[in-house]
Formats: structure tokens, sequence, C-alpha cells
């Protein structure tokens, strides 16, 4: 007991500082993207970004993090002569292999519920936080541009004044973004433009309007006008849906996915939302094949450098986990497996090199 805690202490404090250097990275990374994605937005937009951008990576990263303390903790003892000594003493190999375990059901039990019902609602806050960034980039164009285009919609100006209207302004326009127009787009052109965003609407105030209709020299939009001209814009149709995409079955719960599956008649659509419920149990099983299998790297490399134990994870699971499950979708979409199979293909594949291991690491 006293072994198994020490190295189970271990296994931890080295999960705690990989799992600290990922964040680290990849809030980095998420601050750059926020940045760029909430181009105008207030500062609380990015600022906000930058924790679910961090919170919907994390999860992908637990089987290397996993692995690599892992790694670490029995090369260590492997590398300090440890592992001899205590199978002298007649600890067997599986006994020296429990730490590792004890450590894959603590990560199992805390990624299944991160995946099932964490990722789904940060992906939620996400999409919500990116359509508020799009529209306080309206909102708070960046001075020093000189064009923004959203769906439907694209404006191009030659200089801003002082109380914010773009000066020799063309905008394109779809008819189906605004109420106001009924037919074909337009092409307008106006000496000034004021855009403000008032509740749910994109207005507009052109001074000295032009139009030219996309629809030909028949138009009743070809005109212009020498008094201010209002149009009003629907953001919503600027945006994108604030309703999930159909295709889309990583955002929701397993409970939501089983509600869908019900109601769903497309067989493909079917099959997918099995395999992501299905995936989501698998992948929190696959704590155990990975921590097994970092134990038995460690033993055999016998060194407790962190370098050497991050390469060695993350070319194993780059190698042979992560394209297996790929494959395994692949081949669950060309109808070629089915949704369980094609969910536990990755675990089931580090069992076999898990086995051949400990076989090796077995005889005294």
């Amino acid at each position: 007991m006293i072994v198994r805690r020490a190295y189970f202490s271990e296994i931890l404090r080295h999960l705690m500082l990989v799992l600290g250097g990922v964040i680290f990275l990849l809030a980095l990374g998420a601050a750059v993207r926020a940045t760029s994605t909430a181009q105008g937005a207030p500062i609380w937009v990015a600022l906000a970004l930058v924790p679910l951008f961090v919170g919907n990576a994390l999860p992908y990263f637990f089987p290397v993090a996993l692995m690599t303390s892992v790694v670490l903790a029995y090369g260590r003892m492997a590398a300090d002569g440890e592992e001899v000594v205590l199978r002298a003493a007649g600890m067997t190999p599986w006994r020296l292999l429990q730490p590792a375990l004890q450590a894959a059901l603590l990560m199992a039990v805390v990624g299944y519920p991160v995946t099932n019902w964490v990722m789904p609602g940060i992906f939620t806050q996400m999409r919500t936080l990116s359509l508020r960034a799009k529209i306080a980039a309206l909102e708070n164009t960046n001075p020093s541009a000189n064009e923004f285009q959203f769906k439907g919609l694209q404006m191009l100006w030659a200089s801003r004044d002082p109380e914010g209207g773009f000066r020799d302004a063309v905008i394109a326009l779809d008819s189906a973004i605004s109420k106001d127009l009924a037919g074909g787009g337009v092409r307008l052109r106006a000496d000034r433009v004021r855009m403000d965003v008032v509740g749910d609407e994109l207005v507009f105030r052109f001074d000295r309007l032009r139009t030219l209709s996309d629809e030909g020299e028949e138009s009743p939009w070809k005109a212009s006008n020498s008094d201010g001209t209002w149009l009003r814009v629907d953001l919503a149709s600027l945006v994108d849906n604030t309703e999930l995409p159909r295709r889309l079955v990583k955002v929701h719960t397993s409970a939501r996915l089983r509600e869908r599956i019900v109601e769903e008649e497309d067989p493909l659509m079917v099959g997918r939302m099995r395999l992501v419920i299905l995936q989501r149990w698998a992948g929190a099983a696959a704590a155990f094949p990975v921590a097994l299998l970092g134990a038995l790297i460690g033993w055999r490399l016998r060194r407790g450098g962190f370098l050497t134990g991050f390469a060695v994870a993350l070319m194993v699971l780059l190698l042979v986990y992560y394209p297996v499950q790929f494959l395994g979708e692949g081949l669950l979409r060309s109808g070629r497996l089915g949704p369980a199979l094609a969910a536990w293909l990755a675990p089931l594949c580090l069992l076999p090199i898990s086995l051949i291991l400990y076989l090796r690491n077995r005889a005294p």
C-alpha cells in the first residue's frame, strides 16, 4: 500500500504539471484566436472566449497528459532500479502496474462528464459569444480598415469622418437579408453612410444615394436620391443561424442524441449519433490501455526525463491511437463498420501492444 500510494502520488504530480503546461500553451493559442474572432468587440468578449477555447481543446490532450505522467513515473522507477528491488522483494509486475490503473480510473471518471456535459455547454457558449463578437464588430468597425464583409453584405469605403460615418461608400446587398428589398440584390453607392445597430436590426442612413440593381436595366431599384435614405437589415440574417446545424452531433449530450435517434430518419445520421455516444464511453475507457501502455513503455525506456516521456507519449498517440480513431470514423461513414466497433477500435488497438510489452517485462 505504501508503494502504491507513493507511485500514485507521483503520477498525479506529473499529471498536474503536464496539464498545467498544456493549458498554458492552449491559452496562448486561444488568446490569438480570440483576438482575431472578437476583433472590434469589447475586451470582455475576447477574455471570455479564451477559457472556452481552452476548455474545448483540453479533453483531446487528456490521453497525452496521462500517458506522459505514467511514462515519467515508471521511467524514473526503472532508471533508479526501484523496479528490480521491488520485484526482488516479491512484488509482481501486475501489482506494480496498479498505481497507473488507479490514475486511469481517475481520468476516466473525470473524462466522461467533461465530454458528455461540459463540452456541449462550452460549444454553445462559444457560439453565443462568437455571434456577439460579430455584432460588436459592426458596432465598432476597425478604424484602420476600409471594408468588411458578412453573409449577404459587403461594404467598402474611401475614408471615415469624425462622426464615424463612411465616405464614398459602396455596399452590395443580397435581397434575402433585408426587409426593405423585394426581388434581386442591389449595389448601392453614397457620398456618406451612417451605420448603427438598433435592437436586432442594422440600420443604414445614406446621403446622396445612387443604386445599381443586380436585376438589370428594368429594375425599379435603379434610382438616386439627394436626400437621406434609410435601409434596415435584420442582424440574424447577417450572422450564422443561432440554431445548431443538424449535421453537428458532438455538440449535444448523449441524452439529447438518444432523443434525436428516435426522431431521425437518415440512417447515416443515426450511425453518426450512435458513434458519438459510444465514443464518449470508449474515450473514458481508453484511459486504462493508455496508462498501462505508458507504464510498460516507461519500464522499457528506463528514463525519467520530461522531454523523453512527452515525446514518446505523443508519438505513440499520434501514430497509433488518433489515426485508428479517425480510421474508425471513416469506415463508419463508408458503411464498413458499425458504430460500436468504430468507437472502440482505437482503445482496442492499444491492448495487443500492451500485452506484448507486459509479457516481455514479466520475466525477471
